[in-house]
């Protein structure tokens, strides 16, 4: 069973944390959303009454069905390689599923291998409960907000989605919570059509549930060192100390919630390596 209940604090949270975000220049967040008993990072519905409505309609989306659908979606858009570095990505398939459509996240390791997605036009929470379908429901999809600059230029990029009992979407970033797997699985890629990305992990660690975006300007150099500086001092995860990071190689923040403390997130950081 995937998880299909919304934590109505969050929903709460990240509403008023809205405005605020608008107006920070660039921000990169993941941060992955949970059903029952998970605890998600951005929600949309502040009543007790719409929370209800929304798992409701969750159950109606199927996201059973939705999750092999993106299952088949990888094997449809994807061709691998022996260099992750040159995996390819069909993205005119995966546009033609959803124009939406503009970069790929894979781990090595894990089942993180999707689409990652932005609208222009929705709320920027959109995906937080619309599949890759537009169909409103779990698992949602992988997102990041139109704050941010889909070529990963920014000096902190978050990305956004579920973490779900089945073990999809962002459910197995909670795997570096390990200390063998997080240093034998150190990389992350990203996707673009012109270009890939590799980044290298130096902390996976459980934060507070600030929403980032509003507590940060990620363009001012003081701001992205204290955010960094609170990541490298966490005690609670992992954190390697030897890879070099600085506001030129940037932060990819993959960010999801915590079953049993959902006043937390659990983020999986990492680094651009050239």
């Amino acid at each position: 069973m995937v998880q299909d209940e919304f934590e109505q604090d969050e929903v709460i949270k990240h509403k008023k944390g809205m405005g605020k975000g608008k107006i920070i220049a660039i921000v990169l967040a993941l941060v992955l959303l949970a059903g029952a008993g998970a605890g998600g990072g951005f929600y949309l519905y502040n009543s007790g009454q719409k929370a209800k409505a929304a798992v409701e309609q969750a159950k109606k989306a199927d996201p059973e069905k939705t999750v092999k659908r993106y299952e088949d979606l990888k094997i449809e858009v994807t061709v691998d390689a022996d260099d992750p570095m040159f995996r390819k990505i069909d993205f005119a398939a995966a546009q033609a599923v959803n124009p939406d459509v503009y970069a790929w996240i894979w781990i090595p390791g894990t089942n993180v291998d999707y689409p990652i997605l932005q609208s222009d036009s929705e709320d920027v929470s959109y995906y937080l409960e619309h599949t890759i379908e537009r169909l409103q429901g779990l698992p949602g999809s992988i997102y990041t907000e139109k704050f941010n600059a889909k070529d990963f230029s920014d000096p902190v990029n978050v990305v956004y989605g579920h973490n779900m009992k089945d073990g999809s979407m962002f459910a197995d970033l909670h795997k570096y919570e390990d200390q063998n797997f997080f240093n034998e699985n150190p990389y992350i890629y990203i996707y673009l059509p012109e270009q890939t990305y590799k980044y290298r992990i130096f902390a996976a660690v459980t934060f507070d549930d600030r929403y980032l975006m509003d507590n940060y300007n990620f363009s001012d150099p003081a701001d992205f060192q204290k955010y960094l500086d609170e990541l490298r001092s966490s005690i609670n995860g992992n954190v390697n100390n030897d890879v070099n990071v600085t506001k030129e190689t940037g932060i990819l923040t993959l960010s999801t919630c915590i079953g049993d403390a959902p006043n937390n997130r659990w983020m999986v950081n990492a680094t651009w390596e050239p």
